[in-house]
This record gives structure tokens, C-alpha cells and sequence, in this order.
């Protein structure tokens, strides 16, 4: 029991991301609205709702799958990746970095 304690003292606390240069959500969910400019469908309609509705940039960054399906289907593969990876900035300071990696 001691040497539990001991060990838990030595290490470090988790590294928190940092929050210096955070984007506020609403400018996050405006970027994401964004990239979906030119997809009509009934899919982009879920996803913007699904957008509108999100509590948390965590929320937001799930989304991109489904964002990036949307938009290749409105337009092409390269297209979608371009554009999701295009939003890997905007998650600065609220994600890991290790999570933000691009498509």
C-alpha cells in the first residue's frame, strides 16, 4: 500500500491540452458548416444538425467521418480529405495532439 503511493506521488500529472489558443465552438461548428457549402443532400442536412447539436469540440471531431463521406460524395475523395484535413487546426488546444492527425 505505501509503494502504491510512493510510485503515484513520483509520477507526473497528465499532460491537459492546451487552452492558450483555443477556437471558441461556435467558430468551430461556422468552419465545419463550411466545408459543407456545396453538399445539398439529406445526409449534409443530418450532419449540420448533428453539428448544430454538439456539446463539445470532442463531439465536433467525431463528425468527420461522416463529413468526409458527405462531401466525397458530392464531390470526390481528394476533395473531402483536403477539406477535413483543413480542420485539423481548429482543434488545437481542445484535443490531444496525438488525436489530430490527418486523413
Amino acid at each position: 500500500m505505501a509503494l502504491t503511493s510512493i510510485f503515484a506521488a513520483m509520477r507526473p500529472p497528465p499532460a491537459a491540452p492546451d487552452t492558450t489558443e483555443r477556437m471558441p465552438l461556435e467558430q468551430i461548428r461556422h468552419q465545419m458548416h463550411q466545408i459543407l457549402h456545396d453538399c445539398k443532400s439529406v445526409d449534409a442536412q443530418r450532419i449540420i444538425f448533428r453539428i448544430n447539436t454538439a456539446h463539445t469540440p470532442a463531439d465536433l471531431w467525431l463528425l468527420r467521418s461522416d463529413l468526409y463521406q458527405c462531401i466525397s460524395r458530392a464531390r470526390d475523395q481528394a476533395e473531402a480529405a483536403r477539406r477535413i484535413n483543413a480542420l485539423l487546426g481548429i482543434f488545437s488546444g481542445w484535443l490531444p495532439a496525438a488525436q489530430l492527425t490527418p486523413i
